[in-house]
């Protein structure tokens, strides 16, 4: 053995030698020379290459042999010092298991090497920005400088070749498993299941086939989620790409707020801006700018509040103007982020859908994943950092006409008791009631009842009516939030632009029509929207069970494309992309390992 490798790097450095000799003649003595001597030198050329070809096919097996033993060495120490992550123990089982599909011989750069499979891996890896990954984190240059020299390098060179072989593998199987499942696992912010509990994909089979087929760079497309939300976002993210960056961007300094009429020394800035966001057409341009902030300009920014879900009035206080002020690379962000959390969902969603946007304040029911009659509506949701919304993926499995409100514990300790130490008959008055006990009617009975209430003995409820705070149907799907959809008795909230304002259910500004959506995706269902009114207008609690349950998705986006194809950017109220973008890694570590939950315990 020992024999036939000196032999080889014999052989190696003859052909080289010859290869030598002709450079040297060529430079020397000119490519004129070169063609009247060929004659004498050509039998010596020819003699030098021949001795130096391989011996036998025994050399050639001995090589295969070599090429195994140093692939399975490096699998084996899941260590590749080539990549920026040398550590590829997380998928070490599906690089085993690729090589063993090759016979564990070199993929990429064997003999039957093919320039045109390895550049279809590095274009893989060099468009991963259109899915809002990083192509660096597929250390697609080093990969692809080194690959260039390997073209140069001799077949004995196994182990160098091992090396860079599977560092390419590695790093398109990482790709794939970021493309498929996310980067982050979403349970370390917290996040329940199902989301990041994904259908196994067997990546390696869809490699090799894709290799038999040629037809690498489809494999994206196979991979990525098949969301429309993603297929949209990965739109929206292409066109910001190509968008020029504005030039010399300014932040708009507006101290207080800035109203009809008023004269500020940016209104040229302003214009530029709301052209930009489309909310002015492009011929503004051709205009002076006024000295105040005239008509024109305000009608350009009515439109960019209606689009961004803000109070349309015209003046620019701190949420417009921080609004007005983001950037381009900014939103690139928030869509790579949302992109991010929609690689954690299943891959078989389907119609009917009622999709929570949180940040949004929006409700979308769809029938289908291609329903264009999409059901819209606000939505008031958990207060920011003390009763958040959870996000959550469940099954609605029933609804309720006319509910009791069971008043959840911490609103009793924290509201309720309060103002029963001031007033014994408040539960009365409120139209609660105690379940199995009766309410205190004197001072010295309420003392034994305030400590049952405190120790979780006794449990209230409120009873159906028009002060009831869940309004008249609430829709149920069992979660170990406890929390839930539902009507309200106060709808004014609904008016303003941001609506954070219960202990963590989602109150529906319409939910007669998301009544009436649930119940007409019913087999054989008999409640048309008269039977739907009647039951909202009784006085008895009658519940509903779902024969067919409707998915529910609570989500967090702060970019969100809607049913009319158009995206809208909403504030992170939750702080959820910052705990995002630390998980990423986007933003410098802190010792604070807290991340930010959307957990609450206290519905309503």
């Amino acid at each position: 053995m020992n024999i036939l490798k000196l032999f080889d790097a014999v052989c190696i450095c003859t052909r080289y030698c010859a290869a030598s000799i002709l450079s040297t003649y060529m430079k020397t003595t000119g490519f004129k020379k070169l063609a009247i001597n060929l004659g004498l030198m050509f039998p010596v050329v020819i003699l030098l290459f021949i001795s130096a070809q391989p011996s036998s096919t025994a050399d050639e097996n001995n090589r295969s042999t070599d090429a195994s033993a140093a692939i399975a060495s490096l699998i084996t120490s899941q260590q590749n010092a080539l990549l920026n992550k040398p550590d590829f123990s997380g998928i070490s089982d599906q690089i085993v298991k690729l090589y063993q599909f090759n016979h564990n011989q070199l993929l990429w750069l064997g003999p039957q090497q093919s320039d045109t499979r390895i550049q279809q891996a590095l274009t893989i890896l060099e468009h991963a920005a259109a899915d809002g990954l990083l192509a660096q984190d597929y250390d697609t240059e080093a990969l692809k400088n080194n690959l260039h020299v390997a073209s140069s390098m001799p077949a004995s060179a196994v182990n160098e070749l091992a090396q860079l072989d599977t560092a390419l593998s590695i790093a398109l199987v990482r790709f794939l498993n970021d493309l498929h499942a996310g980067r982050v696992n979403p349970q370390q912010l917290n996040y329940p299941a199902p989301f990041g509990y994904k259908t196994k994909l067997d990546i390696v089979g869809l490699i090799m086939d894709a290799l038999d087929k040629n037809s690498l760079t489809a494999l994206p497309e196979r991979i990525q989620p098949k969301v429309k939300q993603y297929q949209q976002l990965k739109q929206v993210l292409a066109s910001y790409r190509q968008t020029p960056q504005e030039a010399n961007f300014q932040p708009l300094i507006i101290d207080g707020a800035l109203r009809p009429g008023q004269h500020h020394p940016q209104l040229a800035d302003l214009q530029q801006r709301l052209i930009a966001l489309g909310a002015l057409p492009e011929d503004v341009k051709a205009k002076p700018v006024s000295d105040n902030y005239d008509i024109e300009l305000q009608a350009g920014v009515k439109k960019f509040q209606q689009e961004i879900g803000l109070k349309a009035d015209g003046v620019i206080g701190k949420e417009t103007a921080t609004k007005l002020n983001e950037s381009l690379d900014q939103k690139i962000l928030r869509i790579e982020l949302a992109m991010e959390r929609l690689r954690w969902l299943p891959d078989d969603i389907e119609g009917p859908l009622i999709i929570v946007n949180i940040p949004a304040f929006q409700l979308w029911a769809f029938n289908s994943m291609d329903d264009t009659e999409t059901l819209n509506m606000r939505v008031i949701v958990g207060k920011a950092l003390q009763n958040q919304t959870p996000v959550l993926f469940e099954q609605m499995e029933y609804l309720e006409f006319m509910p009791y409100w069971n008043i959840p514990r911490s609103i009793m300790d924290k509201e309720i008791l309060p103002k029963l130490y001031n007033d014994f008959s408040y539960l009365q008055s409120q139209n609660m009631e105690l379940v199995n006990r009766s309410a205190p009617d004197n001072l010295e009975a309420l003392e034994g009842f305030l400590d049952d209430i405190r120790r979780g003995r006794v449990r209230a409820r409120q009873r159906p009516g028009s002060g009831n705070p869940l309004g008249k149907v609430k829709f149920i799907f069992p979660n170990k939030e406890d929390v839930y959809l539902h009507d309200t008795s106060n709808h004014n909230l609904f008016n303003r632009s941001r609506r954070d304002f219960s202990h963590g259910c989602v109150r529906v500004a319409e939910a007669e029509k998301l009544a009436e959506f649930v119940l007409n995706n019913q087999p054989e269902s008999a409640w048309d929207l008269q039977a739907i009114q009647e039951a909202m207008s009784g006085s008895k609690t009658r519940r509903v069970t779902l024969k067919k349950p409707i998915p529910v998705l609570f989500l967090y986006a702060t970019s969100f494309v809607d049913h009319t194809n158009k995206v809208h950017f909403y504030n992170d109220i939750y702080q959820q992309d910052a705990a995002l973008e630390k998980a990423l890694g986007k933003i410098t570590a802190t010792n604070d390992q807290t991340l930010l939950s959307a957990k609450t315990s206290k519905p309503g």
